[in-house]
């Protein structure tokens, strides 16, 4: 197994597991998971994006990300560079 590659275990119903193994061949099965995997993140992520744009543009949010932008001035205040 390549070093960029790991090992999970996962709960999966019996009835689909079956029907999984039984329909895609040993050697394809990591492949099917791993592309599932990536399309189940994408839209994830897609829509996660969604939400944040929706956010940064209500007006009703404006105060929030105007406190935030004072707040990130401050980031390293009273540090000294180490």
């Amino acid at each position: 197994m390549p070093a960029t590659m790991l090992r999970a275990s996962y709960t999966i119903s019996a009835p689909t597991l079956q029907r999984f193994n039984a329909v895609v061949p040993p050697g394809e099965r990591s492949r099917l998971v791993e592309r599932c995997l990536q399309q189940a993140l994408v839209e994830r992520e897609n829509e996660l994006e969604k939400i944040a744009a929706a956010f940064m543009a209500d007006p009703a949010n404006a105060e929030v990300l105007a406190d935030e932008a004072l707040w990130d001035v401050t980031v390293a205040d009273g540090l000294d560079a180490v």
